[in-house]
């Protein structure tokens, strides 16, 4: 006999052995607890937000759906990440997976969430309505760069103190320096520290000048950073050359999201290259509210040309017609009757409007392109 329901507390001990054994886990040297500490701690209660397949009893497979919020431009979007998508080796090929997925994507359409983030195979996921897109960019660099372009009399002025579960203080300097942004999740303070913990091997840095707080960063395996915020964006040169010398002599990859304008621009000048990557599997549901918002973010640091279109979009949750215009760099979007210019599947709206490269971008107005892709990004610390 198959059931499927949503998970409560007492499932929590075979969830987690569940998902365990299926991603090789053997729950003493690695597991869940220790990967993502901010969802599958049992006073966070993450068998609610699975979808359970059982036989006789016993769960064979589970999809994990959480909640999260993005602030963007003063515009709130809520979103759920997809997780922990597990199905017992000797359950598979019965449709489980399937119908999990399915589950959760009608849960967050009946909620009505603005959109949806996932890792995985982009063709796997695309049944389900996830396209791989968003933009950052990869720089490394190592001391050999700093010295030929800064040279070798650079003298280190910020000092890189790691940040441990105590540190309340720095915790809070981090949590609002980081609502300070013009995009960020909306991290609860109470997890704040298992949230930066997100992933194994990941290490927390607050930045310091003469014992005065200047930002923070988080540094993926030793020699990979993947979130840095700092209240002076013009100290990035300095504060990437002297986390080199004191941290990472041997080579330093730092990944910056398109709307971190200013560290992308100082980065390249010193960086021996860059890597333009995709991010993740994203899914829009509301495309009225998720393209205004990351519109008016690219409005922030480009020059975005004037213009207006007129599209339909076929979304997942529901058709949507959008004028969506730009004028002075001020953005409007508002829904329409007009005929449309341009009409679009959800799969083929998510690629142009978000995607890093779409070949269906390639016939828009000229003024339209300088729009794209829009600015869509998760950090690792909200990824699920």
């Amino acid at each position: 006999m198959v059931q499927y329901r949503k998970g409560n507390d007492t499932d929590q001990d075979e969830f987690i052995d569940l998902i365990n054994y299926v991603f090789n886990m053997n729950g003493k040297d690695n597991d869940f607890y220790r990967l993502l500490p901010k969802l599958y701690k049992k006073e966070y209660h993450p068998c609610g937000y699975n979808y359970l397949a059982l036989e006789d009893g016993r769960i064979k497979a589970a999809v994990g759906s959480f909640p999260g919020t993005i602030n963007v431009c003063g515009m709130t979007l809520n979103y759920q990440g997809i997780g922990n998508v597990a199905v017992h080796p000797y359950s598979r090929s019965k449709g489980y997976m399937k119908e999990l997925m399915n589950q959760a994507v009608a849960g967050m359409l009946s909620e009505d969430v603005d959109f949806s983030v996932l890792s995985g195979k982009r063709n796997r996921y695309a049944y389900f309505s996830y396209e791989i897109v968003g933009r950052k960019s990869s720089f490394w660099l190592d001391e050999s760069n700093i010295q030929h372009v800064l040279g070798k009399e650079h003298k280190v002025k910020f000092q890189f103190l790691p940040v441990k579960e105590t540190d309340i203080e720095i915790l809070e300097e981090i949590l609002k320096l980081q609502q300070t942004q013009p995009f960020y999740y909306e991290r609860e303070a109470e997890k704040h520290y298992d949230i930066l913990k997100t992933w194994t091997d990941v290490a927390i840095y607050g930045i310091y000048e003469e014992q005065s707080f200047s930002g923070y960063l988080l540094c993926y395996g030793n020699n990979t950073i993947k979130e840095i915020i700092l209240k002076q964006a013009d100290d990035i040169t300095d504060v990437i050359a002297d986390f080199i010398i004191t941290h990472a002599k041997s080579g330093l990859t730092v990944e910056i999201p398109d709307y971190q304008r200013k560290f992308a621009d100082a980065l390249s000048v010193i960086s021996e290259q860059v890597t333009v990557k995709d991010d993740d599997n994203f899914s829009v549901f509301h495309y009225d509210k998720v393209i205004k918002a990351f519109l008016t973010l690219k409005a922030q640091y480009d020059q975005l040309a004037d213009g207006e279109i007129c599209l339909l979009i076929h979304g997942k949750k529901r058709d949507e017609k959008l004028f969506i215009s730009v004028k002075d760099n001020l953005v409007s979007v508002i829904p329409t009757e007009q005929k449309a210019d341009y009409e679009f599947h959800h799969l083929e709206a998510m690629s142009v409007l978000f995607g890093n490269y779409s070949a269906l971008r390639n016939p828009l107005p000229t003024a339209i392109k300088t729009w794209l892709p829009l600015p869509l990004y998760i950090f690792p610390a909200d990824a699920v």
